[in-house]
């Protein structure tokens, strides 16, 4: 009873918050007018993603895209009901807290609506298959993030470009906490850092982070290589991929369009909605308490009626319906799956919560505390009211935002996908995920400098200091505390990933590459970092 208590009080104070709302994304504080207003993950999310996207207990993930994350607005906001205590863990909260309003009774759909045009939710007729085994939580996975020590340095004049755009950048940043970066060309690496992991920690490029909707990156390569493997299709449905998955009864809700087709649900115009509103924090919040939890649960907690596909909308719930598609074809838990089919081959070091525990030195996520309800200012997101449901945020978007890494292993990873000499997935694949990217995202995304978007991930450009831009295939992540970019120029073939615990990268940058108009930190650094690589 008190517990409950304690969140009603909670509650009330959330409903007196501003909304800071962004997929995978964070709140910005520019008073300018080009600041975008809200980007999807996850993260950053991109975040919403950030994809994007998340916030500790109000905002988790920039709708991906704009996974862009909170930057702008977050609109991954993590829920609330009256939950039972949650377990603590040491994990890391992802979702910022907005305003609690009501939930308008008119946005929660009557079981039997269906819009115009889409097929009724088809029921499951075929004997569902067993699950491999219990979905797992928290297993224990080692993880060693040291250094490679594999490749050659870059000049030393380029270093030098290179921590200085780090390190001017992130002096002029405003509620910061630290920053880790990695420049990666295939032959050559660099790694960068500053600022602070924790209270008593320094940031360091070793210093593991969750990307939040950056992760969405490897999810649409491993969907595209099951496709290219024939698998199944791009134009299967759910429907026929899930209906004899042991969990199609959770799936098969009357707000989930079971009709909708892999390459809807990798391009973001599914057309069914998600819990990651201001009115959907009970809902977050309940998924982070579930001591049960399982993906599948989390379809429960959508209360708005799909609509018909085709439309660019970012949406928690096609990262989960993704992940379970993928996880159940290939009969697998999904961090099994990246680990065997990625990671290992790669020599990347990196996992997926919460099917493996948070490293323990995970750097800590840092906002705004008073959106947390954990009192004033600036800070660590894992004290207050809502520390005990830090760390367990993964919960809310899975597959979407769950992945920890250092940015070397990021870099790397953009490479060897994205470069005619990377090994992550076949010329076939690589050629199929460039040529999807040409789904107009939203404002909120294209402020933040991702154009469009195909198989979660997109196109964008960076601003260079002469004012040029460089085209870039990218991916934002934020949301809870944290934000990530993964860039990756084809013109220099050159991958740069850049991680932070806290929204710094996604709020507005000081460089003045566009003159007034809107640019984040990131993109600041990022166009100082490829400026020293123009040839």
């Amino acid at each position: 009873m008190r517990f409950v208590l304690i969140l009603i009080v909670l509650f009330t104070l959330v409903s007196a918050c501003g909304n800071s709302n962004t997929p995978d994304q964070n709140t910005s504080t520019a008073s300018s007018s080009e600041v975008p207003k809200e980007i999807p993950a996850s993260s950053s999310s991109l975040s919403k993603e950030s994809e994007n996207s998340s916030s500790q207990i109000s905002n988790s993930e920039p709708k991906e895209h704009a996974d862009a994350e909170k930057t702008v607005s977050t609109q991954e906001k993590d829920e609330q009901k009256e939950l039972p205590t949650p377990t603590p863990k040491s994990a890391v909260i992802a979702p910022t807290a907005t305003p609690l309003p009501e939930v308008d009774k008119d946005q929660i759909a009557t079981p039997t609506a269906q819009p115009e045009g889409s097929s009724p939710p088809a029921k499951a007729t075929s004997t569902p298959t067993p699950s491999p085994k219990p979905f797992p939580l928290d297993v224990q996975f080692p993880l060693d993030f040291s250094p490679s020590g594999r490749y050659q340095n870059f000049s030393s004049s380029a270093q030098t470009a290179f921590q200085n755009a780090i390190k001017v950048n992130f002096d002029k940043a405003t509620q910061k906490a630290g920053v880790s970066a990695a420049v990666f060309d295939g032959t050559q690496l660099w790694t960068g850092a500053e600022g602070k992991a924790s209270s008593t920690d320094k940031m360091t490029a070793e210093t593991p982070m969750i990307i939040r909707s950056t992760s969405k990156t490897i999810l649409g390569a491993l969907m595209v290589s099951q496709v290219d493997r024939g698998l199944y299709s791009l134009d299967d449905t759910i429907e026929s991929l899930l209906a004899n998955h042991p969990d199609y009864s959770l799936i098969n809700t009357p707000n989930v369009n079971t009709q909708v087709t892999v390459r809807q649900l990798l391009t973001m115009t599914s057309g069914i909605y998600d819990w990651s509103k201001p009115a959907d924090l009970n809902r977050r919040m309940s998924i982070m308490a579930d001591q049960n939890w399982k993906p599948a649960n989390n379809l429960k907690q959508i209360i708005k009626k799909f609509t018909s596909p085709g439309s660019y909308n970012y949406s928690y719930a096609n990262s989960i319906l993704l992940g379970l598609i993928a996880s159940h074809l290939e009969k697998k838990d999904l961090n099994d799956i990246y680990q065997e089919q990625f990671f290992k081959p790669l020599g990347i070091t990196a996992g997926l919560l919460p099917e493996i525990a948070t490293p323990e030195n995970t750097a800590i996520a840092h906002d705004d505390l008073s959106l947390y309800q954990g009192g004033t200012g600036f800070g660590a997101l894992n004290t207050g009211l809502a520390g005990q449901f830090y760390g367990l945020d993964p919960k809310i978007s899975w597959a979407g935002a769950g992945i920890v890494s250092t940015p070397e292993n990021i870099a790397r990873w953009g490479y060897e996908l994205y470069s005619s000499s990377g090994s992550a997935v076949s010329p076939s694949v690589r050629t199929k995920l460039i040529e999807a990217m040409t789904v107009p995202t939203d404002p909120g995304l294209t402020s933040l400098g991702m154009h469009t978007y195909g198989y979660y991930m997109g196109t964008g450009e960076v601003t260079l200091p002469d004012k040029s831009s460089l085209k870039v295939y990218t991916h934002p992540g934020g949301g809870g505390g944290r934000t990530s970019w993964i860039y990756y120029s084809p013109q220099l073939d050159v991958s740069v990933s850049l991680l932070a615990n806290s929204q710094m990268l996604h709020n507005p940058g000081s460089c003045g590459y566009k003159g007034q108009i809107f640019m984040t930190n990131g993109e600041c650094m990022a166009g100082s970092i490829f400026n020293a690589l123009k040839k």
